[in-house]
């Protein structure tokens, strides 16, 4: 019987630590730093759960469940604001969301109601990057949220 007490409790204690872990969320990311035609070396991150994935090729592009949704490219900053006054003086162009969040300015537009962009500016760098997405305005918004990005100082 004392040998059969001892055969369980590891057993027991395997059981015990799986049913903690019931409920527990495991969030992945992946990130890559870039080398940009800036001077700049900026990581672009990723959160990969629900099966969210990058590229490591500019143009990155990033994908769910292995379908591409997001392509994303680097620019000058200074096209930022070329970009901005571009969308809004286009008739075409419906501006979405525009703001600031962890060290990015940004501005989201639909275009022709076909494509979905975000034009980015990261913060205290010569670097930018505009993000198009073709599938939805719910897929551009998820991948947007899904991405860090951040200037990798030496």
């Amino acid at each position: 019987m004392k040998n059969t007490k001892k055969a369980l409790l590891p057993l027991a204690a395997l059981i015990g630590a799986l049913l903690l872990m019931v409920g527990c969320t495991f969030k992945t990311s992946i990130g890559y730093t870039f080398s940009v035609d800036t001077g700049d070396q900026i990581k672009v991150t990723l959160d990969t759960t629900d099966k969210y994935s990058m590229t490591s090729e500019v143009p990155f592009t990033i994908s769910h469940h292995g379908d591409a949704c997001m392509q994303g490219r680097f620019i000058p900053v200074n096209l930022f604001e070329q970009y901005v006054l571009a969308v809004k003086n286009d008739a075409k162009a419906t501006i979405l969301d525009s703001g600031s969040r962890d060290g990015i300015q940004y501005l989201f537009w639909n275009y022709n109601n076909e494509e979905y962009n975000f034009v980015i500016s990261v913060d205290n760098s010569n670097t930018g990057l505009l993000l198009s997405d073709t599938v939805s305005e719910e897929s551009a918004r998820e991948c947007f949220e899904r991405l860090s990005f951040t200037l990798v100082k030496d």
